[in-house]
């Protein structure tokens, strides 16, 4: 089980600006926050639901040093528990993320995590009415500057008033590539429908990264 405070991105798994340097103490805010989960190290090693008030006030805590920052937090495995710093996409929030891991003190049950990482066995989106199957869903590649541009055909597009697909293949593409490298290795993303589309090389979505290499933050 996977707990996020965003419920957008769907797995088979449940989800549960600029940096100000320091706080009003004097400590930097980074500090403050590894500080308040050390203290509730426990309650949260112990979350089984998004639900639980100590989600709330991580949230919360996350909150202060950007309003973008969000969390999973991934299943008990060998006694140690994946903690996942996210911009949730928002490429503003990246220094957040980069400055909150690098404050990070060891932590003995947990493994920090900066940006959501790839989960391609995570195939499929549900987004209202709208399924996305990423072995049905294919790409085109062509050079956008120094990043890699995509035109992604999805069987039965149509635009919506609320970009149901266009959201779906931006999930997709976050689980296929992960946070850091979707925001940072792709360009321009068109979505287009099976029928009248261009000529070219296209490929299952699931072999994206034959395409796009991964990146990681430093």
């Amino acid at each position: 089980m996977r707990l996020g405070v965003r419920a957008l991105r769907v797995f088979p798994l449940l989800l549960i600006t600029q940096l100000v340097p320091t706080s009003v103490s004097g400590q930097s805010l980074e500090t403050r926050f590894w500080a308040w989960f050390q203290q509730h190290d426990s309650a949260l090693f112990a979350v089984k639901s998004g639900t639980e008030p100590v989600c709330d006030e991580l949230s919360e805590q996350l909150h202060r040093i950007s309003p973008d920052l969000t969390f999973e937090l991934g299943p008990v495995q060998s006694g140690k528990r994946e903690f996942v710093i996210s911009a949730d996409g928002v490429r503003e929030a990246f220094p957040a993320v980069l400055a909150l891991g690098a404050a990070a003190p060891a932590l003995v049950h947990w493994t920090i995590i900066r940006f959501r990482p790839p989960r391609p066995d995570v195939t499929q989106i549900q987004l209202a009415a709208v399924h996305l199957d990423a072995d049905s869903v294919e790409f085109l590649a062509e050079p956008d500057g120094d990043r890699t541009g995509l035109t992604i055909s999805v069987p039965n597009y149509k635009p919506t008033p609320e970009h149901a697909y266009e959201q779906g293949v931006y999930l997709l593409l976050d689980g296929m590539l992960g946070e850091y490298t979707v925001e940072t290795a792709v360009g321009f993303v068109e979505t287009v429908a099976p029928v009248g589309r261009r000529p070219g090389h296209w490929r299952p979505l699931t072999q994206i990264q034959q395409v796009v290499k991964l990146r990681q933050p430093n």
